[in-house]
């Protein structure tokens, strides 16, 4: 399938689960087929040598210590990069675009005297479903889209993943679709990159169910979990697969090998 193609299908799905309340009860939300390749938007311009990234979220970013994974695995690859990252708990991009509170004052100030390569923006989970989407998240991402493509940067969209249980009724393969088609449908709108943690985190589920990707709560990534979104990130960042990295965190390296190929296979053309 082409990419224009693919694109289409899979937004005509974020379109559906774009429905009021009402019309999910009778209408259960379309599941994604996590498993199929899809054509992931590469960096353009394409990464420099020694990149400055922004990372902006909350629990789902700090955890583990996300962004030092991160680092750690683009200095394990050979490159370099300049890291900061912004983040608080139950933080929502609504907060963060208000420069009235304290966490967007300090990011308006960091995207304004400051130049980012790269900001990655992570929503709430709640704000990011399709129910409130419109309203919660699509916002305050094109407002912070503005400012930091103003600055030259390239906005990145971490799309999370769905709690172990789904939400309210919803199966987890159901919530992941529901998130993945409003991460997909504003950065398709503002021509942003995606990272797909979420399509990495269900591909991993359906190939190695024993590989705990949540942390006991049930929302929160396992350090499994965290080292498979850091290993998406630089996929997508660096265009490259980080198989066979010699970091991998405190995990071992038959497991690590299998997070990075997931990684891999999730963003790139192998």
């Amino acid at each position: 399938m082409k990419k224009s193609d693919k694109l289409l299908s899979l937004l005509l799905i974020a379109a559906l689960l774009g429905c009021s309340t009402s019309c999910k009860k009778a209408n259960p939300i379309p599941v994604m087929d996590f498993q199929e390749k899809v054509e992931w938007k590469s960096p353009d311009p394409a990464v420099g040598q020694k990149p400055k990234i922004l990372f902006v979220g909350n629990s789902h970013t700090y955890y583990n210590n996300l962004s030092t994974m991160f680092v750690n695995i683009v200095d394990a690859s050979g490159h370099k990069c300049s890291v900061r990252e912004l983040s608080s708990g139950y933080y929502t991009l609504k907060q963060f675009a208000d420069t009235e509170n304290q966490g967007g004052k300090l990011l308006d100030k960091t995207l304004t005297e400051q130049s980012w390569d790269f900001v990655i923006l992570q929503e709430h989970t709640t704000s990011s479903l399709s129910s409130v989407a419109e309203e919660e998240m699509y916002p305050p991402s094109r407002l912070l889209d503005e400012k930091i493509k103003k600055a030259g940067g390239q906005t990145a969209f971490l799309m999370t993943w769905t709690p172990k249980k789904g939400i309210k009724g919803q199966k987890p393969e159901q919530v992941q679709s529901d998130i993945a088609g409003t991460y997909m449908t504003i950065a398709e709108e503002l021509n942003d990159l995606v990272i797909p943690a979420g399509f990495s985190f269900m591909r991993c589920s359906e190939l190695y169910p024993d590989i705990e990707l949540w942390d006991p709560d049930g929302q929160h990534p396992s350090l499994e979990g965290s080292y498979l979104a850091a290993c998406t990130i630089y996929a997508i960042i660096f265009q490259e697969s980080p198989e066979n990295c010699s970091y991998t965190s405190d995990l071992d390296q038959e497991l690590a090998l299998k997070l990075q190929s997931i990684a891999a296979d999730t963003v790139l053309d192998k």
